[in-house]
């Protein structure tokens, strides 16, 4: 079973957050992610996809942060807790909307 969320991130530096720290302390388990930059041609931009704690989830060294340049992907396999307290978004910061794409087994 997969979903996949899909947007586009405003032209700035302020992230999007896709997924909320939902507090909860069930079972973990391993979820696949495949982050993309749906560019329709390579170059221009890289999106930064970063799961940390809300105050500041891309810019510690413990935070997780996938870079991934225009019309790639990148894939990642993280441990479901990791959202009890952290929340994943995705930045860029050209003066243009881009569009971004995660896909999450």
């Amino acid at each position: 079973m997969s979903i996949t969320l899909n947007g586009i991130i405003p032209p700035g530096t302020n992230p999007v957050m896709i997924i909320q720290a939902n507090g909860e302390k069930g079972p973990g388990g391993i979820l696949k992610f495949k982050f993309s930059a749906p560019a329709p041609q390579p170059g221009g931009y890289v999106l930064s996809f970063c799961i940390g704690p809300e105050s500041n989830p891309c810019g510690t060294s413990s935070d997780y942060v996938v870079n991934v340049p225009a019309s790639e992907e990148r894939l990642a396999v993280i441990e479901a807790g990791v959202f009890r307290n952290n929340i994943l978004v995705v930045g860029q910061g050209t003066r243009d909307p881009v569009p971004f794409s995660v896909t999450i087994e």
